[in-house]
C-alpha cells in the first residue's frame, strides 16, 4: 500500500521514576510512626505528671498554712507592720509626686508617671515631661467687657447716631422723612 507509513523505529530509553525526598529533623529522616510513638508516650508522662503537681501545690498551700499558724503574735504584728509601712510609703510618693507636678505646672494626668525616688529626682523627671509636651498657642488678649470707671469709654450709640445722621435726627419728624425719601408721617390734627 502506497498510503501507508513508513515505521518508525523508537529507541527504547530508561524510564526514572523521581525518587521522593525525605523530610529530615535534625539530619535524621522523618519517620511518622515514630514520632507518633513519641507523642503517646509524652502524653502517657503528663498524665502521671497531672495529680503530683496538684499534689504538690496543696502541700505548698499546708506548709504556708502551717508556718503562718506557728507564727507567734509578734511575728504576724511586724509583717502586719511592715505591709502598713510599705502601703504608707507608696502613699506619700504619690502624693509627692502630684505635689511636684502642681509645682512644675505639669498637667496631674502625668503625675503617676513620675520616675524617682526623691524630690529632686522627681522634680528633674517633670521638667523632662514638660519639655517634652507640645506647647499651645498663646490665646489673643481678651478686651473686658465692662472695663470700670477708669477706662477711657468708646462712642456711645447716640454719639454714633449724631455722628452718622446729623444732630437733629428723628424718624418721626415728618421733615426729615421726605427730605430722605419716606419714613413714618402722621398728619396734623384737625380742630373741629
Amino acid at each position: 500500500m502506497p498510503d501507508e507509513l513508513p515505521e518508525l523505529q523508537v529507541e527504547p530509553q530508561a524510564v526514572t521514576t523521581p525518587t521522593p525526598e525525605i523530610e529530615t529533623i535534625e539530619g535524621e529522616p522523618f519517620d511518622a510512626a515514630r514520632a507518633m510513638r513519641t507523642i503517646e508516650k509524652l502524653r502517657a508522662e503528663i498524665k502521671e505528671l497531672k495529680p503530683k503537681a496538684r499534689q504538690a501545690d496543696e502541700l505548698s498551700a499546708a506548709e504556708q498554712k502551717r508556718k503562718e499558724a506557728e507564727m507567734t503574735e509578734l511575728q504576724k504584728l511586724q509583717a502586719a507592720l511592715e505591709k502598713t509601712q510599705s502601703e504608707l510609703k507608696a502613699a506619700q510618693l504619690s502624693q509627692l509626686k502630684k505635689d511636684i507636678a502642681v509645682k512644675v505646672e505639669l498637667p496631674l494626668i502625668f503625675a503617676d508617671r513620675l520616675q524617682g525616688d526623691t524630690a529632686e529626682e522627681l522634680e528633674a523627671d517633670a521638667k523632662k515631661i514638660l519639655e517634652a509636651l507640645p506647647k499651645a498657642p498663646k490665646p489673643p488678649p481678651v478686651s473686658a467687657t465692662n472695663p470700670g470707671a477708669g477706662a477711657s469709654q468708646k462712642e456711645t450709640i447716640d454719639q454714633q447716631r449724631a455722628r452718622v445722621y446729623g444732630t437733629g435726627f428723628s424718624p418721626l419728624d415728618p421733615e426729615y422723612a421726605q427730605s430722605h425719601g419716606g419714613g413714618v408721617i402722621w398728619p396734623e390734627p384737625r380742630n373741629p
